[in-house]
């Protein structure tokens, strides 16, 4: 049971009027972070291709990605009309930010089922302020809106009202529909029913509602996935991702391969399948939710996780329901972390990081140290020092983040100009210097990019240019690329001066700078030789007829 706080009286005014402080503040963070006039990350792109796309009535399903973010986007596309890809994309950045501003709330509903509304507020704040999420609010991405309905259905599962138990489910379909992980809160949420409730025949049978209830929602994009791909839940990376590295997962030379779990057992042996996909992944995930829990949740949720086992403020089933969906959800990216750690991928988890975290605050401020207590003055001027320090170390953190450097960004721009006009055929990214190409790709003068759905195949959106195609290859060495380059008639490789990717393709580490050591390779275009002052690339034309394997 909730200890209620007598030395606080929060009227609902006085809650809402404090909450949209937070959010005013939580949106700073935010407008600090964005710069409108800069190109997106690639994934934005994609979505607003797509929103556009189902504008036009198109849509098909992609091999990769889900389409709630892009459905949700869509009419909001319609209200737009302009020439200028950037308007769209800014559209979707405007869009995400909103909807990770207007979760503060529902944090704050969620925070209730664990604590006061004092400490609530506390958990609003920490959601508020958190430097990771407010700089993914920015991208244009899926992720504000899958972390919305990760809080409302695991708020709504908690409720005791069946009939708002049933939401749960409706909002758990639609995190499906968001991103494709979203299928595991179907049994997250079912364990957590019977979890949380009395055992009965009747429970069965509003389980089984509720089941529909899921079923129905996903239906629509189930069908869909059926009718293209020939399976529902046709994800075209589980064919790879037991090819042990990254870059297979997504190379053009393995996209027709089907190498699953019992094949790499089979030539790898069982032990190393455990330590590749099982203490790799788990590791990655430990990495990754250390890394999300700073700058204050680093001291905050360890703490809160050694009080939550003696906890006595809090409901023992609604901590050990937190655990579970934290579980659970990480259970389901063990191997896919184990080849992809992508820690933007478990940033739905941070509410849930925060209830733990949030603890610790609460025994501080309620019922002091052991060798001292507060007052209730004491209590109301030491918890406001808390959110100040919170929102200090949030404010140190997110001035770390590297803002958008005008100089180099033109520079890009001006690069993929360059490259698209002077080039002809496939060209392989080693370094990221190929973003701005996306953006040129969309600009062609022949290229009107509000007529996809229409006369263009929104699913081959970004082959590249008319002149470029950009492709991925999957390769052991610089020899064995050689080789892969051949057969895949690659042409060009850019290469960046900052470092190439080294989870792809180590055995390119040293081209930039030792480029006489590699005859395979001619140099065409070197940026500095060009004037860039910034942004230095390198781009090589493959000789492939001069090598022999």
């Amino acid at each position: 049971m909730l200890v209620s706080d007598q030395s606080i009286n929060f009227s609902k005014k006085k809650i809402l009027s404090i909450l949209v402080i937070v959010m005013i503040i939580s949106l700073g963070f935010k407008l600090y972070l964005i710069d409108f006039s800069s190109l997106p990350v690639e994934d934005t792109y994609g979505y607003v291709i797509r929103a556009i796309a189902h504008t036009n009535g198109d849509f098909s399903e992609n091999e990769r990605k889900t389409l709630g973010w892009s459905i949700f986007l869509s009419p909001f596309m319609l209200l737009l009309d302009s020439t200028e890809p950037l308007d769209y994309i800014n559209a979707a950045r405007i869009l995400s930010i909103i909807v990770s501003t207007v979760t503060i709330y529902p944090m704050y509903l969620l925070a209730r089922k664990f604590f006061n509304e004092k400490f609530s507020i506390a958990a609003s704040c920490l959601f508020a302020f958190q430097p990771h999420l407010n700089y993914n609010s920015v991208q244009g991405i899926s992720e504000p809106l899958f972390i919305l309905l990760s809080i409302l259905s695991f708020y709504f599962i908690l409720h005791q009202d069946n009939r708002i138990k049933y939401v749960a489910f409706l909002t758990a379909g639609l995190m499906f529909w968001v991103r494709f992980n979203g299928i595991i809160v179907l049994i997250i949420i079912s364990i957590l029913y019977f979890y949380n409730s009395n055992y009965s025949k009747k429970q069965i049978s509003k389980f089984l509602l509720a089941l529909f209830i899921f079923i129905l929602v996903l239906s629509p994009t189930l069908i869909q996935r059926y009718d293209q791909f020939g399976d529902p839940l046709y994800f075209s990376q589980s064919n790879t991702i037991f090819l042990e590295n990254y870059v297979s997962v997504v190379a053009e030379n393995t996209d027709m391969e089907n190498y699953t779990a019992s094949d790499y057992i089979e030539d790898n042996g069982i032990l190393s399948f455990f330590n590749k996909f099982v203490l790799n992944g788990i590791f990655n995930i430990a990495q990754s939710i250390y890394k999300i829990l700073f700058p204050y949740m680093i001291v905050l949720f360890p703490i809160g996780v050694f009080f939550s086992i003696r906890a006595f403020d809090q409901s023992k089933k609604f901590l050990k329901s937190n655990w579970i969906w934290i579980f659970a959800s990480l259970g389901v990216f063990l191997i896919y972390f184990s080849i992809v750690p992508e820690k933007r991928l478990l940033y739905f988890l941070i509410p849930n990081l925060i209830l733990f975290s949030v603890i610790p605050i609460e025994r501080l401020i309620k019922y002091g140290l052991s060798t001292f207590s507060f007052n209730r003055n004491q209590k109301n001027i030491s918890f406001i020092i808390v959110i100040l320090i919170i929102l200090v170390l949030s404010i140190v953190y997110t001035s770390y983040y590297e803002l958008t450097d005008k100089k180099t960004e033109n520079e890009k721009l001006l690069f993929s100009e360059i490259i698209n006009k002077k080039l002809n055929g496939k060209i392989l990214d080693a370094g990221y210097t190929l973003q701005s190409l996306m953006y040129v790709s969309l600009n062609e003068p022949d290229s009107n990019f509000k007529e996809f759905g229409i006369s263009k195949n929104v699913n081959d959106w970004w082959i590249g240019t008319k002149n470029l195609n950009v492709i991925n290859l999957y390769a052991t060495d610089f020899e064995n690329f050689i080789l892969v380059s051949q057969e895949n008639n690659l042409n060009y490789l850019s290469i960046n001066k900052d470092g190439v990717n080294m989870e792809w393709y180590p055995y390119l580490e040293d081209v930039y700078d030792n480029e006489n050591d590699f005859p395979q390779l001619k140099k065409i275009f070197d940026s500095q030789e060009n004037g860039f002052e910034n942004f230095h690339v390198k781009i090589f034309e493959i000789r492939n007829d001069d090598f022999k394997p």
